[in-house]
C-alpha cells in the first residue's frame, strides 16, 4: 500500500476525533481488506464496498482508510453489534469478512497504538472468504428506479418500496422498520 499503517490512522483518528481502540482495530481491518484486492490507492479505486457491522469507532476508520461513504454507496451499515467488515469488491464480484477474534482490551493507561500493534494480524483477526446479499440496487451509482409511496408521498429509492395489497408503499406506511413515529398522528 502506498500509504503506512501511521498515515492511515492519523486520518481516521482525525475524521473519528480521537485516538480510540476502534480506530487502530478498524485502521487495520482495513489495511487487511484492501491488501487482499491488491488496492494500493484507495481513493482511486471505485470498486470497492465496505459493510460494517456496527454503529461504533471501527466504522469510522473502515470509512476513512477505504475511502467509502455512505452518500457514495459504497459503505453500508448492517448493524449485528460486531466489530467486523466485509469488504466486496464489484470488479472481482469476490468478498472478504475480517473480524477481530482477539479478545485483548488495552489496560487503561496503555498507550493503545503500541498495544494492540504487539499483536500480528493473524493472532487478532479471522479473514473469512463470504459471498454478500446485494443487488443491482444496491450498488453505487444513480438511483436504479424511483416511486412515490400511495400513502405518504414521498419518494422511495432503489427497491426500497414494498406492495401492500396492490399499493406502493415506503416501509415506514407499510409498518416496516418503523423507527419514528410523527408526533400528533
Amino acid at each position: 500500500m502506498k500509504r503506512s499503517f501511521e498515515e492511515d490512522l492519523a486520518q481516521a483518528i482525525e475524521f473519528h476525533g480521537h485516538l480510540c481502540a476502534g480506530q487502530v482495530l478498524g485502521t487495520r481491518v482495513t489495511r487487511i481488506g484492501l491488501s487482499y484486492f491488491g488496492i494500493d490507492e484507495p481513493e482511486k479505486y471505485r470498486d470497492l464496498i465496505a459493510i460494517v457491522e456496527a454503529d461504533r469507532c471501527l466504522a469510522d476508520a473502515v470509512a476513512t482508510v477505504c475511502r467509502c461513504s455512505l452518500g457514495r454507496r459504497r459503505l453500508k451499515w448492517h448493524d449485528l453489534g460486531k466489530m467486523a467488515a466485509t469488504f466486496y469488491d464489484i470488479a472481482t464480484d469476490k468478498a472478504i469478512r475480517v473480524y477481530v477474534s482477539g479478545m485483548a482490551h488495552a489496560p487503561k493507561d496503555a498507550d493503545v497504538v503500541e498495544f494492540y500493534n504487539q499483536f500480528s494480524d493473524e493472532e487478532f483477526f479471522t479473514v473469512q472468504e463470504v459471498t454478500v446479499d446485494l443487488t443491482e440496487f444496491d450498488l453505487p451509482g444513480r438511483p436504479k428506479r424511483k416511486v412515490l409511496c400511495e400513502q405518504c408521498g414521498e419518494q422511495v429509492q432503489d427497491g426500497r418500496d414494498v406492495q401492500v395489497e396492490g399499493r406502493t408503499l415506503c416501509k415506514t406506511c407499510a409498518g416496516i422498520d418503523v423507527y419514528y413515529h410523527v408526533i400528533g398522528e
